[in-house]
């Protein structure tokens, strides 16, 4: 079992602020000198946000990056117009400072991994597999690694020049970008994930699911993964909504 470890309230501050396109930023959190927040990947932080009134409006967030790094962690996230705190998010600039606690949450994988592994996201759902696989990669992993990734736009996709640079580096590592509203010069998948699960994966035996992003799009791949053949207990999940 992993080691339980107990949440804490962090001081950060924001640098390194980046725009994906589609409403989607990058944030890096950078933790106060000698100080570092210990995680597994997969986990999440809540995000304590002042309001106007004085109090304080908590919202969970995945963790974008690996616990090898020990400086800072990153968050990318979407904007909600109509949301109290990703508004207030796409306010910050370098150098202000708030308060986060973690590590919470279970969406993580079993310390003993002899199974395949399928990861599928769409949107800002992709943040804890790149803690996943920014993890598993480095660490020497042997077995296969899928990562379907779906967006609606093909200028727009998260960390795209950085799947595209691990599947280089690792033959273990199949990255399946799918666009839902391609422009003209995309060659790659269209349409939705749960598509692609037919398509690449009719072979359920020694493969495991994760899927990760809203709860529509992971009823639809649990549905597909059911069809050819994977036993509940290997389809994984955690919904943003």
């Amino acid at each position: 079992m992993p080691v339980k470890i107990t949440p804490q309230v962090f001081d950060i501050t924001v640098r390194n602020i980046k725009d994906l396109g589609n409403e989607t930023k990058h944030f890096e959190l950078f933790y106060d000198s000698g100080k570092c927040m210990e995680f597994i990947p997969g986990q999440f932080v809540s995000v304590l946000c002042p309001d106007e009134s004085g109090k304080t409006i908590r919202r969970a967030y995945s963790i974008a990056s690996p616990p090898a790094l020990k400086d800072h962690l990153d968050l990318c996230l979407k904007l909600v117009p109509t949301g109290k705190v990703t508004p207030w998010f796409w306010a910050l600039k370098d150098g202000d400072r708030f308060q986060i606690h973690g590590p919470l949450g279970k969406f993580i994988l079993p310390d003993t991994i002899d199974f395949d592994i399928i990861f599928v996201a769409t949107g800002t759902g992709i943040a804890p597999f790149r803690s996943m696989i920014q993890t598993l990669l480095p660490a020497g992993f042997k077995g296969k690694i899928w990562l379907v990734f779906g967006v609606r736009y093909d200028n727009s996709i998260p960390y795209h020049n950085e799947w595209l640079d691990l599947a280089k580096k690792y033959s273990n590592f199949t990255y399946i970008p799918t666009i839902s509203r391609p422009g003209p010069d995309w060659k790659g998948e269209t349409g939705y994930v749960q598509t692609k699960i037919e398509k690449y994966f009719t072979d359920a035996s020694g493969k495991q699911v994760y899927i990760c992003g809203l709860n529509q799009m992971i009823q639809s791949v649990q549905e597909a993964c059911f069809k050819v053949g994977f036993p509940k207990e290997k389809v994984i999940f955690e919904r943003y909504d």
